[in-house]
């Protein structure tokens, strides 16, 4: 039997329920997102780039630290407009994206703020800089998981774009999944 492939650099971006992404693509249960193996195609020392929102914030602590990962920094995107809020929120206009470490790789540039400003586009699209950062601060081979598109050097899954890696074992691309509204934090 074949190893599978380990990357040093992971970025991902789980498509979470009740965030408003519904409207737009299929969504995971959060017992989906838990089971969901993405430590196991991480090289024992590597990156990890986790997107996240405010809702989901202490959960992604958690699947990370679950996955054998260390959170080093949280990223905020800080949006050039206002976001939704609820009667008990304030109005989101960030996003973030935790930095975390297994083992010892080292960073590769150590300039990078906690910070990026940029504008918002489409529904769950990331800064284009932002790739750019990564490449400069994490090493290769490189995994983008839930990817909306390639980036030249990167290996990708998801369902809006062709996989460059093999299926992961009990999970199709996120379109075979069944959507859902779970709100259980």
């Amino acid at each position: 039997m074949t190893q599978p492939k380990l990357f040093s650099t992971l970025l991902i971006d789980f498509p979470w329920p009740g965030q408003g992404g519904e409207r737009h693509y299929d969504t995971m249960t959060m017992d989906e997102i838990r089971a969901f193996p993405f430590g196991d195609l991480a090289a024992p020392d590597s990156h990890c780039w986790f997107w996240t929102t405010n809702r989901y914030l202490r959960e992604s602590y958690d699947l990370l630290e679950a996955a054998g990962f260390t959170v080093r920094s949280p990223l905020t995107w800080v949006k050039f407009r206002l976001g939704l809020g609820g009667p008990l929120t304030l109005r989101n206009s960030t996003e973030h994206c935790l930095f975390a470490t297994r083992g010892n790789l080292p960073i590769g540039y150590r300039g990078q703020p906690t910070w990026i400003n940029a504008p918002v586009t489409e529904h769950s699209a990331k800064p284009l800089e932002f790739h750019k950062a990564i490449e400069r601060i994490s090493p290769g081979p490189r995994l983008e998981l839930f990817a909306r598109s390639r980036q030249p050097g990167w290996d990708v899954w998801g369902n809006e774009v062709e996989s460059t890696i093999a299926p992961i074992p009990g999970f199709p691309v996120p379109s075979d999944f069944s959507s859902s509204t779970e709100s259980s934090l």
